[in-house]
This record gives C-alpha cells, sequence and structure tokens, in this order.
C-alpha cells in the first residue's frame, strides 16, 4: 500500500514539472520557430487565471546573428492587436542574455506574463513579436482564455 502511495506521489510530482506544449501559428518573421511552451499550462490553450503569472517560452533558430533584440506583446482582441506591457522588454535579455545571438543557434526567448485581476474574462489571441532593428524576427500567436 506505501508503495503505491509513492508511486503516486511520484507521478504527481512529474506530472508538475513537465512543460506543455502550447498551440500556435507563425505570424511571420524570418526565424524559424521550433517550440512554443510553458511549465505553467496545463494544456495546448492556457487557462490564464487572473492574479497569476505565467511564463511563456518561444524556442527557435537564429536566421542570422542577432546584436539585439526587441520584444513586444499583444493581445488580439475581435481582430484588434492592444499593446500589453512586458517586464522586459529586451529581447537580449529574455533569451538569456545571450546577444550577439550566432545565425542558426537554437534560443528560448522566456517571457512571464502577469494576468491582472482586472482583465475580462475572456478568449483570445497573444501574439508575441520579437523585432532586431527594423527586422521581424519572429512573431508568434497563441491563443489563450482568461479564467476567473
Amino acid at each position: 500500500m506505501l508503495k503505491n502511495i509513492l508511486l503516486l506521489c511520484l507521478l504527481v510530482h512529474v506530472g508538475h514539472v513537465l512543460s506543455v506544449d502550447l498551440k500556435y501559428k507563425s505570424c511571420g518573421g524570418t526565424a524559424t520557430v521550433t517550440k512554443v511552451f510553458s511549465d505553467d499550462c496545463k494544456s495546448a490553450i492556457c487557462k490564464l487565471k487572473k492574479g497569476n503569472s505565467y511564463q511563456i517560452n518561444i524556442q527557435f533558430d537564429a536566421p542570422s546573428q542577432l546584436t539585439s533584440l526587441k520584444a513586444s506583446l499583444y493581445g488580439v482582441i475581435a481582430g484588434i492587436p492592444v499593446p500589453f506591457p512586458l517586464p522586459e522588454p529586451d529581447g537580449c535579455a529574455a533569451c538569456g542574455g545571450k546577444c550577439p545571438i550566432s545565425a542558426g543557434t537554437s534560443v528560448t526567448f522566456s517571457e512571464a506574463l502577469k494576468v491582472e485581476k482586472s482583465y475580462p474574462v475572456m478568449k483570445l489571441v497573444s501574439r508575441w513579436k520579437l523585432a532586431a532593428g527594423g527586422d521581424h524576427v519572429l512573431c508568434v500567436e497563441i491563443p489563450v482564455v482568461i479564467v476567473s
């Protein structure tokens, strides 16, 4: 009996440490996106509970040498992109402070998203962008649901 309880506890623990691949689509850019994931979501379409923070990770292959990156986030609501502030708009810092990044290097962009209690309950698309100067490095759209 004790063996079964320990096995159950281990399975529950492992389930909490694994990341979930998120549903996404590319909306442009020169980089090849290889994976979009979160350790904080429980399904491919993330349910964002108000008052919580969620780490979003976008893994990509650098299309060329990148010496600087600017990150931006938009909530696309009824087809209209609404800018959301990011705690770290410096894309290099959000990529582990790795600039310059050599062409072909696999990089993971990680950004925390705070879901304010004032946000309405709704379905929307979160549009994440990375730019290097005037060049669009990547654009990824991730469907999410804000819940109470």
